[in-house]
């Protein structure tokens, strides 16, 4: 695995999660995942914490919010490298 590999297969977690890739992207992810160890534990935690909120949150989460959320981990994850 590159770093590049990483760094994509990463930026485009959020939407592997949500199902909002299309088929080829998300074999490519799903494959990816299957190799790299590390992508895999941030890939299962993002899992399970998104899975936690959900049953958690007894209200619906704004777009905006979701959008200015997404956009605040992109920066971070962008900072990592």
């Amino acid at each position: 695995m590159t770093q590049t590999d990483c760094d994509d297969a990463l930026a485009s977690l959020y939407q592997y999660l949500d199902r909002e890739l299309n088929t080829a992207s998300s074999t490519e992810i799903r494959s990816h995942l299957d190799e790299c160890s590390g992508c895999f534990q941030r890939f299962d935690f993002e899992r399970r914490l998104k899975s936690v909120v959900k049953e958690r949150l007894s209200e619906e989460v704004p777009d905006e919010f979701i959008d200015r959320l997404r956009l605040a981990i992109a920066e971070e994850i962008g900072k990592g490298s």
